[in-house]
């Protein structure tokens, strides 16, 4: 507080505890030259009751552990929020495909999923549980109600949500008139309205938070068990991750194959004389059974390449990300399968 502020507020007191009106008071301020906002700001200070000295107001005030909570509070709804739209625009992006999307969307809307789902079951529970916290101690303290830090969290949430708002009727009109007005469209549209919305509405009157947090409680329930139905099981996942793992070994072995064959005019005998060259650390066991991957040479440059998948491509949606014929060739089925290779020329 500077010099001159303590001055204002100490004749401000002195002032009062004599008996003199704030009329008064503020009249003779603002003819020395003082702000008229800032004497109005000093006055406010002191509540107007009857009593024989000034009776202050409460200020508002900042606290380490009001500090913690609430930036815990915010941000675990900033988590949740922007997960749950995530969330949402995959679940429409699965239940409304485009036949535009390229291959690798629906991988990656797998993972995307998977890490939305993680997120709201760690995140909302915890926003759940700090809101709560500081509704109890605002109900038996309000004047907690004037913690800086509150303040300043939640009109910065209402100002990302209105700039969300805003940007989600820019984005509508735009793709209105440019021809796009798809149910796909519309429904992500409705989803960040009706988040931002929603977020806007809880901070702006919180008298009917607990209503909005019943209603954001179903929606991230339903959310969670739509993903649940719509994701694979994490033993399916399990088994995805060790064919995508022997695809990759497959992989490194058709490299150091192609390189002997650049180095000596010929295949190798066997998978055996691959690994042994000096530095060489081509993976020669499967990761899920242990046994030896086979290699299988054939005539002139050809060679064969072949493992035990767990599951097919086809079904998971995990084949190859770019439509070149050299990538689809790692496409497989369940079961046995071998990759035909040719050695590249010298």
């Amino acid at each position: 507080m500077s010099a001159a502020t303590e001055d204002l507020e100490r004749f401000v007191r002195e002032a009062l505890v004599q008996g003199q009106s704030r009329p008064a008071i503020e009249a003779a301020l603002v003819a020395a030259g003082w702000p008229a906002e800032q004497v109005r700001e000093a006055l406010a200070a002191y509540a107007e009751v009857p009593f024989p000295v000034p009776v202050p107001r409460p200020r508002p005030y900042l606290s380490a552990r009001e500090a913690f909570l609430y930036l815990v509070m915010f941000a675990s709804l900033y988590v949740w929020a922007i997960q749950l739209g995530s969330l949402l625009f995959d679940l429409v992006n699965h239940w409304l495909p485009d036949p535009a999307d390229p291959p690798w969307t629906r991988q990656w809307q797998g993972r995307s999923m998977r890490w939305a789902v993680a997120s709201i079951l760690i995140a909302f529970p915890l926003f759940l549980y700090v809101s709560r916290l500081l509704s109890r101690e605002m109900a038996d303290s309000p004047v907690q109600r004037l913690s800086v830090v509150r303040r300043w969290l939640t009109y910065m949430t209402l100002f990302l949500a209105a700039g969300v708002l805003v940007g989600d009727l820019i984005t509508l009109v735009y793709n209105v008139l440019g021809g796009e007005l798809t149910l796909r469209f519309l429904l992500k549209v409705l989803i960040v309205a009706a988040l931002a919305g929603g977020v806007f509405w809880f901070y702006l009157r919180e008298r009917f938070g607990r209503e909005l947090a019943i209603v954001a409680a179903v929606v991230v329930a339903a959310a969670l068990v739509a993903a649940f139905l719509v994701m694979r099981s994490p033993s399916v996942e399990r088994a995805v991750t060790l064919d995508q793992r022997r695809v990759q070994d497959l992989q490194r072995i058709g490299h150091a194959v192609d390189a002997w064959y650049r180095v000596h005019d010929a295949l190798p005998a066997d998978l055996a004389a691959v690994a042994k060259q000096p530095g060489s650390t081509v993976p020669t066991a499967d990761p899920g059974s242990g046994t030896t991957y086979e290699y299988l040479p054939g005539e002139g440059r050809d060679y064969r390449l072949c493992a035990t998948f767990e599951t097919d491509t086809a079904e998971t949606g995990e084949g190859n990300r770019y439509p070149s014929p050299a990538a689809q060739d790692w496409d497989h089925p369940a079961g046995y399968h071998c990759f035909a290779r040719e050695a590249a020329a010298r």
